[in-house]
């Protein structure tokens, strides 16, 4: 009989739990960002007990008669920001019916796109086809996160954020998280994907993109992300602002649509080697200068002259001088005996 009891508290510790989560975001300061679409808005700050709401041009004198004008008839802590009253017509609206007049809220039209970003050579790569090794994040450009601010919501807290962010596969199937390396590696890790981020400032980039490798082998070496046309699409839903815009009307405010890249191998992009011929121009005339003939010289020998010597010859002497000589010569002799 106690069970019942103790399941009711429970559920109503829940929605407490849940409820100020849900609803710090719906009170606004005085003068603060409100965006088209918004639902259940407190603008009591702003209006201060005023009731009627006026806008001028930007940049117009507001002493004049305003461009446009709203009686707030319901109830200011819970007010529908109506894209029939206020699409056209951004910007800062004052309390106009007590002087002086004061902001009470700065309209936006909400905005919020996302493309697939290609951080090697930090372009965007959205519908394009890229290499399964090409690093990839998402980026979301947007004027939302001015709604993540304590200035203009006081009541907000870390747990309020409101953008989400999916990622299908080729086969349609929805991707939680993506793997760093191959399954079973023990350096590879299976980090979530970055499903709600808390966008406060923008651009925003989903930082852990890059270290998602497309890559990657299972344990039995099949591919885990197969090559094909991957979607990614982002959403905005502050304060139940989608059920304002439908169709093609919630692209670009509430949604950005589908926003793909194609994964393809490398050899997809593979670019082949062209090689030149070189072709002889027509009536080309190559002069070959014929060689020189040279005709041999005879060449006279001539023979060797061989050198014979001279006999010596002596031609004899007159009788009478030889006898001379020889008596001369035996007197010599004697008188050389004496001595």
């Amino acid at each position: 009989m106690l069970r019942c009891p103790i399941s009711l508290g429970l559920l109503l510790i829940a929605i407490l739990l849940i409820l100020p989560a849900q609803a710090s975001l719906t009170k606004i300061a005085a003068g603060a960002p409100v965006f088209i679409g918004e639902n259940n808005v407190d603008i009591s700050a702003g209006l201060n007990g005023h009731s009627v709401i006026a806008w001028w041009p930007a940049g117009a004198d507001t002493s004049g008669t305003p461009a446009q004008t709203i009686t707030i008839s319901g109830n200011p802590h819970s007010y529908y920001i109506d894209p029939a009253l206020f699409e056209g017509y951004t910007g800062i609206w004052y309390s106009h019916d007590v002087k002086p007049d004061i902001p009470v809220l700065n309209v936006y039209q909400p905005q919020i796109n996302l493309s697939v970003w290609d951080t090697d050579t930090n372009t965007d790569v959205t519908g394009q086809s890229v290499p399964l090794s090409a690093n990839v994040t998402y980026r979301i450009d947007t004027n939302l996160y001015l709604a993540l601010n304590y200035t203009y919501r006081p009541n907000f807290n870390p747990a309020d954020g409101f953008f989400t962010v999916t990622l299908t596969s080729p086969s349609g199937g929805n991707m939680p998280s993506v793997f760093t390396g191959n399954v079973g590696n023990s350096a590879t890790q299976i980090i979530p994907f970055d499903s709600n981020p808390m966008i406060t400032s923008s651009p925003y980039f989903w930082q852990n993109g890059p270290a998602w490798d497309r890559n990657a082998k299972s344990t039995d070496g099949s591919a885990v992300y197969q090559p094909g046309t991957y979607t990614f699409v982002a959403t905005a839903n502050l304060n139940g602002m989608t059920g304002s815009f439908t169709g093609d009307a919630a692209i670009g405010n509430v949604t950005s649509g589908n926003r793909t890249v194609t994964f393809l191998p490398a050899a997809s992009f593979a670019t082949p080697t062209t090689i030149p011929l070189t072709q002889a121009t027509p009536n080309q005339t190559t002069n070959i200068t014929a060689a020189a003939t040279i005709t041999p010289v005879p060449t006279t020998v001539q023979p060797t002259a061989t050198i014979i010597p001279k006999k010596t010859t002596f031609t004899p002497l007159p009788d009478g001088i030889a006898i001379a000589a020889f008596g001369i010569a035996t007197c010599a002799i004697v008188a050389g005996r004496k001595y």
